[in-house]
């Protein structure tokens, strides 16, 4: 009743209700009519003088402020270009100016006695009088609101100012909108087109390129610029950027479509973006970008923006490059820092398989071939690659197996710390190692990814090599023309390209078969590899079950978990989900299982799904056959839901999936 009173002029009804009181009560009781007649002079003679009294105290507030502000008068706050509204605790609207009036269209026909209500807002008083200001939007227009608080009676209310920011939204939208960004093209396999094709023909179909380029850029407004046969150089505003990418870089598909007299050209394109301040950094920001994409195989896009990144596309298979020149030329290099060090450290990833100590074998036996002390950082507790490791120490010195702890003290000023089968700190089996190293040496094969390992004195990353092993392989035929590796490496390197491959099955080239004869020709044995591969009973029981939790989710993607615990769980899980795959129908498995606090995902496919890319999503990375992730702090079913929608994401973006 209070606040209503406050707030409405009540005299509107309290006036005609009164009158006809003392009017009826005249012809029942003449003094009770005149003793009601005198109440109701008093009351209102009490009524007008407290209204006065707040006014007065109201205004003096106003003035105060004015004061401040070095207005000669409160009363300038009426005329004030700035819109002005004194409100209650809870909103209730004591005063405005008449700029709040013109500016949110409030009339005597259309009164408002809440902020709330002039707003369109529920929730907001907090900041609204909270005297730190905020950006609002009402209707179509923008305004920073500040407020300050006066008293009036022992009760708080608030002065609040509405700043027009219109125009400067407008003009600040359009900035940003037409901000620049910078684009460099390559097409991914041009030798190939060149070897497949006449001089003619290829000249053709990258005319053709070309020109499907620049019609797709300039229908984005953008600017466009060859130079050199295979690449190209753009312009675009942020707003056609924006577009581009709503529209999934439809010239990625164009571009892998493309055919010649009836037959695909099998045409890739790699693009990278940058976006910095100015033209300067956005050219270096577009190639590292521009390298990024191709790292990851190619057929994508990659924006750079403040150090980070965003991919686009990569659903196809990586385009193999490499030569065997190239590959003699790392060899050569490699040696030559190889002997330049004290002490060589070889680490690979956390919970290393068969690929990352098998490459750790070759490049101890490249720096023993050298002469060099080396010692291979592992945590033997952890390894999903123990019977490798069982069989080394019964073939090498026992010292040579250091564990992360011991590695650090083993670290020198002329330290080469060999970092295999990845190339993020994050995944190393040691990440202080990388830290503190002067000297670091990455040889790796997944698809480039944020938070790669960077000043390196080699970054050897092929993202079309089938295994860590497969790379290693080539370095030791090239370091030196005579053979050097024994047996026992042979065959951990055969091991390493064997897991990785699935027994030759996926992600094989030339090379891997030329690797795979190299190393059988050093005396390795499949069967001795094979015999390396074997399970105990309770792990085939384990594993089975894992398959029998399985369900079909969307489109060939299955999803399993494992409800037990096990000492050999994470590779029980990846024998798993490959083992997943040979159900009719599966184009990508998925497993879950649980760990202290957290829930692991790991992923495979047979390349027709990309699985590094749903990975990703989730806060993983790996290879586009082999991938995984953790999820902290989530249930199994919690972490199930985020998978089924990274998922769905999947299925929307790429148009590879049918």
């Amino acid at each position: 009743m209070k606040k209503l009173w406050r707030n409405f002029d009540t005299s509107i009804v309290s006036f005609p209700v009164a009158s006809f009181c003392v009017i009826a009560t005249f012809f029942l009781n003449v003094p009770l009519a005149l003793i009601e007649c005198a109440l109701f002079v008093i009351l209102f003679i009490v009524k007008w003088q407290y209204q006065k009294r707040v006014k007065q105290k109201l205004l003096y507030q106003v003035n105060a402020v004015a004061d401040e502000l070095d207005f000669e008068r409160g009363e300038a706050f009426k005329k004030l270009s700035v819109a002005c509204a004194v409100i209650e605790k809870d909103g209730l609207i004591v005063w405005i100016n008449d700029s709040f009036k013109n500016t949110f269209s409030i009339t005597e026909k259309t009164p408002v006695c809440n902020i709330r209500a002039v707003l369109n807002r529920e929730g907001s008083l907090e900041r609204l009088i909270d005297g730190r200001g905020f950006k609002i939007k009402v209707n179509s227009q923008y305004f920073a609101v500040y407020s300050s608080e006066m008293k009036v009676d022992d009760e708080d209310l608030y002065l609040l100012y509405f700043f027009d920011e219109t125009k400067l939204r407008i003009t600040e939208k359009e900035y940003y909108d037409s901000r620049p960004s910078l684009m460099l093209s390559v097409i991914d396999n041009s030798n190939e087109i060149y070897q497949t094709f006449k001089e003619s023909e290829a000249a053709a179909i990258f005319s053709r390129i070309e020109q499907e380029i620049e019609n797709w850029v300039t229908s984005y407004g953008g600017l466009c610029r060859k130079y050199s046969t295979t690449r190209m150089l753009f312009f675009v505003e942020e707003r056609s950027l924006q577009k581009m990418i709503a529209d999934k870089f439809s010239i990625l598909e164009t571009v892998r479509q493309m055919s010649y007299d009836g037959k695909n050209c099998g045409v890739t394109l790699s693009i990278g973006v940058g976006k910095e301040a100015s033209l300067n950094a956005s050219n270096e920001s577009a190639k590292q970008a521009l390298d990024m994409a191709q790292s990851r195989g190619g057929d994508q896009v990659a924006i750079r923006h403040d150090a980070q990144y965003k991919f686009f596309g990569g659903v196809s298979a990586g385009v193999e490059k490499r030569n065997k020149v190239k590959t003699r030329l790392i060899s050569r290099s490699i040696a030559t820092i190889v002997n330049d060090s004290d002490n060589i450290l070889i680490m690979g990833h956390r919970f290393s398989d068969f690929d990352a100590f098998g490459a750790a074998v070759g490049m101890y036996a490249v720096a023993d071939h050298f002469s060099k002390k080396a010692n291979i950082v592992i945590d033997t507790e952890t390894t999903l690659a123990l019977p490798l490791v069982k069989a080394f120490r019964e073939h090498f010195p026992p010292d040579v197996l250091v564990r992360p702890e011991k590695a650090r003290s083993m670290l020198g000023e002329n330290t080469l710390l060999v970092v295999v089968d990845t190339h993020k700190k994050d995944f190393c089996e040691a990440p202080e190692l990388v830290d503190s190293a002067k000297k670091i040496m990455v040889i790796d094969h997944h698809r480039k990814s944020v938070g790669f390992i960077e000043n390196t004195v080699m970054f050897y990353h092929v993202p079309t090599a089938s295994s860590a092993c497969e790379m290693v392989s080539e370095l030791c035929e090239y370091v030196d023309t005579a053979p050097f590796i024994d047996k026992f490496t042979a065959e951990a390197l055969l091991a390493g390209i064997s897991l990785d491959t699935r027994n030759f099955i996926i992600r094989t080239g030339v090379r891997t078969f030329e690797a795979a004869a190299y190393l059988r020709a050093r005396l390795a044995s499949p069967l001795e590899v094979k015999k390396l591969f074997a399970n105990d009973m309770d792990v085939f029981h384990l594993r089975n079950s894992i398959i029998d939790n399985s369900h079909i989710y969307e489109r060939g993607f299955a999803i399993s978990f494992a409800d037990f615990k096990s000492r050999n769980i994470r590779l029980i899980t990846s024998q798993a989900a490959d083992e997943m795959l040979n159900v009719e129908g599966v184009r990508a498995s998925f497993v879950l299982f649980e760990t202290p606090g957290i829930i692991n995902i790991s992923a495979r496919s047979y390349g027709e799904v990309n699985v590094q890319l749903i990975m990703e999503t989730l806060g993983g990375g790996g290879h586009q056959t082999m991938a995984a992730c953790q999820l902290p702090k989530l249930s199994i079913e919690q972490a199930t839901v985020k998978l089924k929608n990274a998922i769905d994401k999947y299925i929307t973006d790429t148009t590879e999936v049918k």
